[in-house]
């Protein structure tokens, strides 16, 4: 980087973050704080530089934009593109209705940004139409949410399932999404009004682009097949990004990817299926393929059987040796390749276009569950590979009230390996920042975890007073929590007391939906408040009561911010992204 380039950069810094700045000027409640200045600055220099920084930020900062503006000024002066990567969608919604509108608006410079999500995300207006083939109509599990559907089809925005406002159940949505294997790209008759094809195209032109950790690492895996290059990577959130990479990273066999295939292969009593609606193959190979499918079920259900027993017994989640993980996985592999097998033959003779993509679809499904299957199996005694196992519960159509199964996985030990081999040399630059990557100042555990051991580190503190500013308050003289109605009884109190004493502006946050539920129903009865009826918030005169999980979070934030007081009740893990500033929130 130039000298020249240097200081034009540090001077737009300087005028937006400065206390005379743009910044302070366009926010009435703003003040300066050096540590965000000094985090821009920094991730300036590691962008120009094309360095890998790990930044620890406290809260209060103003991360978002601190590595927001550096790097858009840079991407606009040099003509490059960013992707941002959050661990949650509220920190996602915060970034796209908040921060890039205002730096849109005050950078006095033009830029783009999009929303990047998974595409089975989207609808598929060619499936949901019903007439990509014949007899699939005839296919749709419940009939009232594709008419819904269809007519939301028409209005809404994007076509994402998020801007569903009426409920969807997963099997219906199955049906209709985008999915990669069945989707006819080029040839499709929707062509330029598809909506998965113009959000590829907004995402390509886009300068920011926005999405999640597990979208990216997906990516990764599959060889960077949808994700459009990018020159900048900020990973905000960074402290977990281990776990979702050894996740995202690893390779899972399980019934669930199954039934949903076996489900539309063979309809379930009889209705809703694909094998039957193809007429042009003769009865007795279309009822050949559907008996191979029941045997495949029936041995795959014996065999889930007695691995919960034999294998996984009293426990939840097991590590298990290699020679287990064959055993298990060889029961699964044989009859779902003759299903296989038998698809093929059928689509050799399928003559519709249409039905014969469909069916294909399907079978390169199959194909990547075997594949799966194999490479857990294929794994030698030694690798830097997890085995493991844990039982799921599937709910499927044919079992709503779900099933027990079994879940096979396995997990790289070694995340950091990975993303220091096929991560950060897919980009120019890359900045992981979080509020807690360090321990003690010391960033050596997340460099080996993250795989950075050769980037920057920078640790800003937070500039809140927290000596003068925050109170902890720990009783110790509540009942033991094993006696769980005396326990909760006292909690409900306590939270009564600080509640009335803050005047609302409080998030209760729970370390389980049970318990969270049962002090919420407590609060609400407490204050004279209604039961709740899964709107948007119980309410009197007095206090306003909202739960995490009854309303989408975005729309529960906006109006807890809105409320005169109010109370929160959510997950432990509710407050990552989240931004409620000033006298909102006390508690």
């Amino acid at each position: 980087m130039n000298s020249r380039r240097e200081v034009s950069i540090s001077e737009c810094l300087q005028g937006f973050f400065s206390e005379e700045g743009t910044l302070s000027k366009s926010l009435p409640s703003y003040e300066f704080r050096p540590e965000q200045l000094a985090m821009a600055t920094a991730v300036a220099r590691a962008i120009e530089t094309e360095r890998i920084l790990l930044l620890e930020a406290g809260t209060g900062v103003g991360k978002s934009l601190a590595y927001l503006a550096p790097a858009i000024i840079h991407a606009i002066q040099e003509e490059k593109h960013i992707y941002i990567g959050t661990g949650t969608k509220t920190l996602q919604h915060q970034l796209m209705e908040k921060e890039l509108p205002f730096l849109k608006r005050y950078l006095e410079s033009s830029f783009s940004y999009a929303l990047c999500v998974g595409s089975e995300n989207y609808v598929c207006e060619r499936r949901l139409g019903g007439g990509a083939f014949p007899g699939q109509e005839d296919l749709f599990p419940n009939p009232d949410e594709i008419s819904q559907l269809r007519a939301w089809a028409q209005t809404c925005r994007q076509g994402l399932r998020s801007e569903l406002d009426f409920p969807c159940s997963p099997q219906t949505w199955h049906q209709i999404c985008r999915v990669p294997e069945l989707c006819a790209g080029q040839k499709c008759p929707k062509g330029g009004d598809c909506f998965y094809q113009r959000a590829r195209a907004r995402i390509a032109r886009a300068t920011v682009r926005v999405g999640n950790h597990h979208l990216l690492f997906a990516d990764l895996q599959s060889d960077w097949e949808y994700l459009p290059a990018s020159d900048i990577l900020i990973l905000d959130e960074a402290h977990n990004i281990d776990q979702t990479a050894s996740d995202c990273l690893g390779t899972e066999f399980s019934h669930r990817a199954l039934v949903r295939v076996w489900e539309t292969l063979r309809g379930v009593e009889g209705r809703n299926c694909l094998i039957g609606s193809l007429q042009e193959i003769p009865i007795e190979q279309r009822l050949g393929v559907l008996d191979l499918i029941r045997k495949a079920e029936k041995q795959f259900h014996e065999s889930i059987d007695w691995f919960l027993r034999e294998i996984l017994g009293d426990s939840s989640r097991i590590a298990v040796s290699q020679d287990t993980a064959v055993v298990g996985l060889n029961h699964f592999i044989e009859p779902i390749s003759e299903v296989v097998a038998a698809l093929r033959l059928v689509a050799r003779k399928l003559l519709h276009d249409e039905v014969k993509k469909e069916c294909e679809g399907y079978i390169n499904r199959l194909d990547r569950i075997v594949a799966d299957a194999k490479m857990i199996s294929d794994l030698q005694e030694g690798a830097p590979w997890l085995l493991w196992c844990e039982e799921v519960m599937i709910r499927s159509r044919s079992h709503p009230t779900g099933v027990r199964s079994a879940a096979f996985h396995a997990t790289p030990l070694e995340p950091g390996r990975i993303l220091n081999e096929k991560l950060y040399p897919h980009f120019e630059s890359s900045i992981l920042v979080s509020a807690t990557l360090s321990t003690g100042g010391d960033f050596s555990y997340a460099q080996e975890r993250l795989g950075t051991a050769k980037a920057e580190t920078l640790t800003l503190p937070s500039p809140f007073d927290y000596q003068n500013h925050l109170l902890l308050y720990t009783p110790d003289d509540l009942p033991d929590p094993v006696d769980a109605d005396s326990y909760f009884s006292q909690v409900s109190v306590r939270i009564d007391a600080l509640v009335d004493l803050a005047e609302g502006g409080t998030f209760v946050l729970c370390t389980s939906y049970s318990s969270l539920n049962k002090l919420y129903e407590s609060f609400c009865q407490s204050h004279g408040l209604p039961p709740s009826t899964g709107k948007s918030r119980s309410s009197n005169k007095q206090i306003s009561a909202f739960r995490q999980g009854d309303i989408p979070k975005e729309r529960m934030l906006e109006e807890f911010k809105s409320a005169k007081k109010a109370v929160l009740f959510g997950a432990a893990t509710f407050w990552q992204g989240v931004d409620v500033p000033g006298r909102i929130l006390n508690w």
